[in-house]
């Protein structure tokens, strides 16, 4: 009696006083924890093409050990594997006895089948195993669900989007470039968790418990890329890279009035699908002198801080001498008699010193610094600024000041500094825009779950020059494509105010050309800046008028088409070029 009241007193304290807590010690170690990845955002330009997307691939599983199982008498428990390796090899596309005999393996409780199994695939093998679920039968094959990136547009904005890869020390983590990279925190989901009571074999128990939590996508983010004008973009540079032997190209368009980029193109643009290790645009990542583009803000801080008008009248000869420092025109020539609006015209480097001579160095850099040189644009990807030097400062190794007599006076005419491809571009936005800078970028807004659309904050805007200033330098431009070093770049039917640039840039020890144009349109009332930029031409010559000046005519001529902009009903009235 004493022995069986001993034993009653433990079955109390095993079934009622530790039993719950030992059930549930029990069942936490049979509970198998699986992380079900989240599904990557898409990336989607602004009329809707996907650039970048998720796509569900699967891990079929098998577990012999569940298939080999036996009941007491011997025989199988479910098909077997003789028979489920008839029915799943078409499926899998395994020869029957080579699956026959991965399936045999009764120690083990995992083999995978397929690594990468598209969603019908899986579907064909799930009904299968659906068969025999609903006969209460574990046929012992289960799937994995992962997600693969897509790229299926192929190189429209392969330049922007970058791709994913993995590398050996990132351990099977997955890593990113371009706007994958610098997006990634919103285009990264939250993993799910699901656990699941299993046997002994790993096997789901069947009525066992099941733990769910859901994974949630990443936010869609769509971007401020025109599908249409982007893939043109890119045609038409990589058409007259081809045409002039060039090494590279390079087109921008910004949207004036919201600073958004309709397009950024690069020549040879890369395939994020079958990546090259090109990871941002040129656009962004190749600095250069502006050359005569940069003249345009020379232009601007004259008229700003009162030192000329479009008319004040000049005598420009063919080179001028100044602090024993020469300077010349890209072409000799008679004396000129020009006005200001006719420097900008004939693209003078002697009549752009002639009028800002007497502009302190500091007034000088201040404007380069105001137009945006040597200052990140704000874009939503890394860009190489380029550098604007302070004068009298960073001293040569004599002790000279930086800015030596001759770079005061090149700064003037677009050299002694670099600038990327958006940057030259942003300054006949601002020009265009009244004044007013609105810093450039490409995400239109996002889209996260059931919240729907958000937009992304408004651009930030500063002022540079006043209203009167921008208007005066469009009208100059606008003289410069009538009747100036820019009649190539005329769009028909629209007011047409640019500049040509022949600029440099160095690769070591050499020095090369960038041929440009750069320009807004219609003229009173631009919509849209365009900036073109060929590197290294070597055939048609050099000159931004004949190398660029036809890639801006049609990508322009095609923008405002697309954007609805209604032909020019007036006729400019340039200020007069000579006197």
């Amino acid at each position: 009696m004493v022995v069986l009241a001993v034993f009653a007193v433990r079955l109390v304290q095993l079934q009622v006083v530790d039993g719950p807590a030992m059930a549930a010690e029990g069942q936490a170690n049979r509970m198998e924890t699986t992380v079900r990845p989240a599904e990557r955002g898409q990336i989607v330009t602004a009329d809707g093409t996907v650039l970048a997307d998720d796509v569900a691939r699967y891990e079929i599983q098998a577990n012999p050990k569940v298939i080999n199982a036996k009941d007491a008498e011997g025989q199988l428990l479910g098909p077997g594997p003789a028979k489920l390796a008839q029915q799943l090899a078409p499926l899998v596309g395994i020869d029957p006895a080579d699956l026959e005999k991965e399936l045999s393996q009764s120690d083990l409780t995992w083999v995978a089948l397929v690594k990468h199994a598209t969603q019908d695939q899986w579907d064909q093998v799930n009904q299968v195993v659906q068969e025999y679920r609903q006969d209460g039968i574990d046929a012992g094959i289960y799937e994995s669900k992962h997600y693969i990136r897509s790229y299926p547009a192929g190189t429209l904005a392969g330049n922007l989007v970058g791709y994913q890869y993995e590398t050996e020390e990132s351990e099977g983590v997955k890593q990113y470039t371009g706007l994958e990279d610098e997006l990634t925190d919103k285009l990264t989901g939250k993993a799910g968790v699901t656990r699941t009571e299993v046997g002994g074999n790993q096997q789901p128990i069947p009525g066992g418990k099941v733990v769910s939590d859901p994974a949630e996508p990443g936010c869609d983010v769509t971007l401020t890329i025109d599908s249409t004008l982007q893939f043109e973009a890119q045609q038409l540079i990589q058409e007259r890279v081809d045409a002039t032997k060039a090494r590279a190209g390079m087109v921008v368009g910004i949207d004036i009035p919201t600073g958004e980029v309709l397009f950024l193109a690069d020549s040879s643009t890369p395939d994020p699908s079958h990546p090259t290790g090109e990871t941002n645009s040129r656009a962004l990542e190749n600095i250069f002198e502006p050359g005569s583009t940069g003249k345009v803000v020379t232009m601007a801080m004259l008229l700003e801080e009162g030192f000329a008008t479009p008319a004040s009248q000049y005598t420009v000869p063919a080179q001028i001498t100044l602090g024993g420092q020469t300077f010349v025109d890209s072409s000799g020539h008679q004396a000129y008699q020009l006005t200001l609006a006719g420097i900008l015209a004939k693209s003078s480097n002697v009549g752009t010193v002639m009028a800002g001579q007497n502009v302190p160095d500091e007034t000088r850099y201040e404007y380069l610094k105001r137009f945006g040189f040597g200052e990140p644009s704000g874009i939503e990807l890394p860009e190489a600024t380029g550098v604007v030097h302070k004068p009298g400062v960073l001293p040569k190794s004599d002790g000279e000041p930086y800015w030596d007599g001759r770079t005061r006076s090149n700064v003037l005419f677009g050299q002694g500094l670099t600038v990327n491809a958006l940057q030259a571009t942003e300054v006949f936005a601002t020009l265009g825009n009244g004044g007013l800078r609105v810093q450039p970028h490409l995400v239109k807004g996002w889209t996260c779950g059931a919240d729907g659309f958000q937009g992304a904050e408004p651009a930030t805007s500063e002022r540079v020059v006043s209203e009167q200033t921008a208007s005066q330098v469009i009208a100059m431009m606008e003289g410069a494509v009538e009747a100036g070093t820019g009649r190539s770049a005329q769009v028909a039917g629209y007011r047409t105010a640019g500049k040509t640039g022949t600029s440099q840039m160095f690769e070591g020890a050499n020095q090369i050309y960038v041929s440009s144009f750069a320009g807004v349109l219609p003229a009173e009332d631009p919509r849209i800046a365009v900036g073109v930029f060929v590197i290294d031409p070597k055939a048609e010559g050099y000159y931004g008028a004949v190398v660029a000046g036809p890639v801006f005519e049609q990508i322009a001529a095609s923008a405002v088409d697309r954007l609805g902009v209604p032909p020019s009903t007036t006729t400019g009235t340039p200020p007069p070029q000579e006197w």
